[in-house]
């Protein structure tokens, strides 16, 4: 798994999700999903099921927690280590 096509992945999926394609000035790939109260339930779950269908990651219920999913690096970093 190239680190840059994952980063990209991420990135254009949560753009589109929770952006609708319109991501705030000041998106990057440390952007806070939670402080800024874009993730929730339902876009963990999309997440989930997204990284399921593409890289055959399995979660863990342990794997559900804030410090995997506050970031599109965190998630990155998360994908990284399961491989």
């Amino acid at each position: 798994m190239n680190s840059a096509d994952l980063l990209r992945n991420l990135r254009n999926h949560v753009i589109t999700e929770a952006f609708h394609g319109e991501p705030p000035d000041d998106f990057n790939d440390d952007y806070d999903l939670i402080e800024c109260g874009i993730m929730d339930s339902l876009l963990m779950m999309n997440l989930i099921t997204h990284l399921t269908s593409l890289y055959s990651v399995e979660f863990g219920v342990n794997d559900l927690v804030p410090t995997n999913f506050h970031s599109i690096t965190a998630l990155a970093q998360f994908i990284e280590g399961k491989s």
